[in-house]
């Protein structure tokens, strides 16, 4: 009897399959990765001053800052190891880098700084579960790199993410993302678009321009993954991202016309449906500045510049009319 013999090694069933499996997820990554384009935002958006702080921190907050101060913007952020900074942003591309860090009671703060915005007088700060009071004065005063002591603090009670000023009122805002970024369930409303899991306390100030009660004067519910809010008269933008995807700008329109009932007497507003634009990855704080949108990144930060698939080192801003 002729013994069968075989030129080829046997080769295994699953090789083959997990050879075309890889193929389509290399193709799939590849498409993913290169592919990303935002012809939208891209036809709108203009860029604006240099991002700065970008070697040291991760950038958080925007906001604009008032004409006399001769400043354009500041700008929040946290680094490693060291206090929350917040930045001073000129119109001068090549100007000096001009940040202040921060005290209480004389002890450096060094929570994570998230939204930053201003009034004529005062700079208010996120950080963590406490919004932080400085005076503007001080911080245009202060020398590059010093430590400024606040004038006040209060607790909201929740992770702060992010803070906006629209004439006496101050929105503070947290940040819900599934199992890193858990949010009280007291904060999960049931919507037509699904379950949204985060609040945004609107706080009215006092003279002084400090708060004039912690208790909220109207709340919020907004969907997950929100970085960033701007106020107006009749609209309000949120700028949600996280990580490598898309970031999305939403826009609702006369979103505080008329409450959706109440949690504890104080008045519900849900933010659903709107308008939405995909934005490149990593927005965070957004802010108003004329007749424009202005836009904060994250990507070109130290700590994510090397794994972003859009890389955006500068301030971007869009023509409201367009949103």
């Amino acid at each position: 009897m002729k013994r069968k013999t075989r030129n080829k090694r046997d080769v295994p069933l699953w090789m083959p399959i997990a050879e075309v499996v890889l193929c389509i997820l290399f193709l799939f990554l590849s498409v993913w990765w290169f592919g990303a384009s935002y012809p939208e935002f891209d036809k709108i958006a203009a860029r604006g001053a240099r991002i700065p702080g970008l070697g040291v921190l991760s950038p958080q907050g925007l906001c604009v800052l008032p004409e006399q101060s001769g400043y354009d913007f500041a700008m929040s952020g946290y680094a490693k190891g060291k206090p929350s900074r917040v930045y001073l942003i000129g119109d001068e591309t090549d100007a000096p880098e001009r940040y202040v860090t921060f005290t209480e009671n004389g002890k450096p703060i060094e929570t994570h700084f998230g939204g930053v915005t201003t009034s004529d007088s005062d700079l208010y700060i996120a950080s963590g579960n406490k919004i932080v009071r400085a005076s503007l004065g001080d911080v245009l005063a202060a020398q590059n790199g010093a430590a400024v002591e606040i004038e006040d603090s209060f607790s909201t009670g929740m992770g702060n993410a992010y803070c906006y000023l629209f004439g006496d009122r101050l929105f503070v805002g947290e940040f819900y993302r599934r199992g890193n970024y858990e949010t009280d369930v007291s904060h999960h409303i049931e919507t037509d678009e699904g379950t949204h899991r985060a609040f945004v306390y609107e706080y009215a100030l006092g003279e002084n321009g400090a708060v004039a009660s912690p208790e909220p004067v109207a709340i919020l519910s907004v969907c997950d993954e929100v970085q960033g809010i701007a106020v107006t008269e009749n609209k309000i933008y949120l700028s949600c991202s996280y990580g490598l995807p898309d970031s999305v700008l939403r826009v609702y329109d006369d979103p505080l016309s008329d409450a959706d009932g109440d949690v504890g007497g104080v008045p519900l507003y849900i933010l659903q449906g709107g308008k939405t634009m995909r934005l490149p990855c990593m927005s965070e704080e957004i802010c108003i500045s004329g007749n424009d949108l202005v836009i904060l990144f994250e990507s070109m930060s130290k700590k994510y510049r090397f794994f972003t698939r859009s890389r955006i080192a500068d301030l971007r801003s869009v023509p409201l009319s367009a949103l």
